[in-house]
C-alpha cells in the first residue's frame, strides 16, 4: 500500500513540473513585456542599427490608391527620342527590326525616330536594316563627325555631309552632349556649342527643312557635388563620368546662354531642345524660353521622373505649350516602358514608380491625365508638324524648291 503511494506520487511529478514551467514562462514573458514598453523619444543607438546599404534599400508603398494600367496609348505615338538598334552604339543590345515592330504595334507607337544614325556607311546601313524595309515606322537622324574638327575647311565639309545624309535618308541631325562638354580641338579647348564654325551647319538645316535635335548639358544635379546633398548620388556613382562639376567643365548656366545663342542666331532652324531643354527642374526658365525662341520644340526622353513628380506644375506646362512639346522616351522600346508613360500622362494615378525607377532617383510620380487635345499634339501632332517642313537636297546640292 505505501509502495502504490510513492507511485501514484511519481506519476505526478511530470505535471508539477510541466505547471512549474508554464508559470516561469508566464512570469518571464510579462517581465519582457515591461521591458519593451512603447517610448516615445528616439533611440540613442539608432544610428548603430542602421546598417542597410543604400543600393539594398527598396521600400514598397502601403498607399492605397487606384491604378490603371494604359498598355495602349489613346492616339497613335511618334516617339522622336530613340535609338534603338543605332549605328552609334549608343543604348542597348540589338533587337530584331520585326520584333520592335510587334513591340510598337501593342503599344500604339507609329513611328520611332533613331536620333544617333552617324553619317556615311554606318547611316546607310542603319536605313538599310530599319528604314527601308519599315519606311513608314522608322525615321534617322545623322550626326556630326567632330574628328574633322581642326580641318580648314570643317564647315564645308560638315555641310557636304549633312547634304550626303539627307540623300541616303536622314531627316534631321543629333547633336550629343559631348559638344560643349568633350569635344575639343587640337589644343585641348572645348569647342562650344555656338562655336561659328558650326553656323553654316544650322543654317544648312533651316534650308533643308530638317530639325536639329540637340541635347546641351544635363540634369542639374550634374554640376554639383556628388555627394550626401545630390539627389541623384546613385546615379552618378553609377556613371561617375556623367558627373560635370568642376572647374575643368563649363557651368550649366554657361551651356544653356551658348546654346539660346545659336537659336537666336538661326531663327530659320527647328531645334528640338531634348530632355525638356535639359532644365525639367525649372520650368519657369523653359517656359521663359520658349516664349523667346518660337524656333524651340522640347521632348520630354528619360524625364518623366523629373515631371512626373511635380504633376501640378507639369500639367500646366504641358497645356501652355501644348504645340511645342513632343513625346519621347531616350529608351528601349519595351512594352513595359511605354505603358508606364502613357500611365503618367493618361490618367490622374498617384504616386507610383517611373520607367526605371530608381536610377534617377528615389521618389516616385504623379500622373497628368491630360485632355484629349492635348494628347494627340504631344504623342503626333507635333512631331508630324515638324517634319513636314522637310524639303530635301537635290542632286545637284540645292535644296528642293
Amino acid at each position: 500500500m505505501f509502495r502504490d503511494k510513492n507511485k501514484r506520487g511519481e506519476d505526478r511529478r511530470p505535471i508539477l513540473i510541466g505547471a512549474l514551467l508554464l508559470i516561469l514562462v508566464t512570469v518571464a514573458g510579462l517581465t519582457l513585456a515591461l521591458s519593451q514598453e512603447i517610448k516615445y523619444s528616439q533611440d540613442p543607438a539608432a544610428a548603430k542599427r542602421m546598417t542597410l546599404l543604400l543600393k539594398d534599400y527598396d521600400p514598397k508603398s502601403m498607399l492605397h490608391v487606384p491604378s490603371h494600367e494604359v498598355p495602349r496609348a489613346k492616339f497613335p505615338v511618334i516617339d522622336v527620342h530613340n535609338h534603338v538598334n543605332d549605328a552609334g552604339g549608343v543604348h542597348g543590345e540589338e533587337i530584331p527590326p520585326a520584333e520592335v515592330i510587334r513591340r510598337m504595334d501593342a503599344a500604339n507607337v507609329k513611328k520611332i525616330v533613331i536620333l544617333t544614325g552617324m553619317w556615311g556607311d554606318k547611316l546607310q546601313g542603319l536605313i538599310d536594316k530599319m528604314v527601308k524595309p519599315y519606311p513608314d515606322r522608322f525615321m534617322v537622324f545623322a550626326q556630326m563627325d567632330w574628328s574633322k574638327i581642326n580641318d580648314p575647311s570643317f564647315s564645308q565639309e560638315m555641310v557636304q555631309q549633312l547634304d550626303d545624309a539627307v540623300r541616303r535618308g536622314a531627316r534631321g541631325l543629333k547633336i550629343l552632349k559631348d559638344l560643349g562638354l568633350g569635344v575639343r580641338d587640337s589644343s585641348g579647348k572645348l569647342i562650344p556649342v555656338d562655336d561659328p564654325r558650326l553656323d553654316p551647319v544650322w543654317e544648312e538645316c533651316g534650308r533643308l527643312g530638317i530639325p536639329v535635335a540637340i541635347h546641351t548639358s544635363d540634369p542639374e544635379a550634374f554640376f554639383t557635388p556628388t555627394d550626401k546633398n545630390n539627389e541623384r548620388y546613385e546615379e552618378l556613382m553609377t556613371n561617375p563620368s556623367w558627373s560635370f562639376h568642376g572647374a575643368k567643365f563649363p557651368s550649366k548656366q554657361t551651356l544653356l546662354d551658348q546654346e539660346h545663342h545659336v537659336f537666336e542666331k538661326h531663327p530659320h532652324t527647328t531645334f528640338l531642345a531634348l530632355h525638356v531643354a535639359n532644365w525639367p527642374e525649372n520650368l519657369d526658365a523653359v517656359s521663359s524660353w520658349l516664349d523667346k525662341y518660337p524656333n524651340m520644340y522640347v521632348e520630354f526622353g528619360a524625364r518623366e521622373a523629373e515631371l512626373g513628380r511635380q504633376p501640378r506644375r507639369a500639367r500646366k506646362f504641358f497645356l501652355d505649350y501644348q504645340d511645342r512639346i513632343m513625346f519621347g522616351t531616350d529608351s528601349d522600346p519595351e512594352e513595359a516602358m511605354y505603358a508606364n508613360y502613357f500611365r503618367w500622362l493618361e490618367t490622374p494615378d498617384e504616386y507610383f514608380a517611373y520607367a526605371g525607377y530608381p536610377g534617377q532617383g528615389r521618389w516616385e510620380i504623379y500622373g497628368m491625365e491630360l485632355p484629349d487635345n492635348v494628347l494627340e499634339k504631344v504623342y503626333n501632332k507635333n512631331a508630324e508638324k515638324i517634319f513636314a517642313q522637310f524639303k530635301g537636297v537635290n542632286q545637284l546640292g540645292a535644296a528642293k524648291p
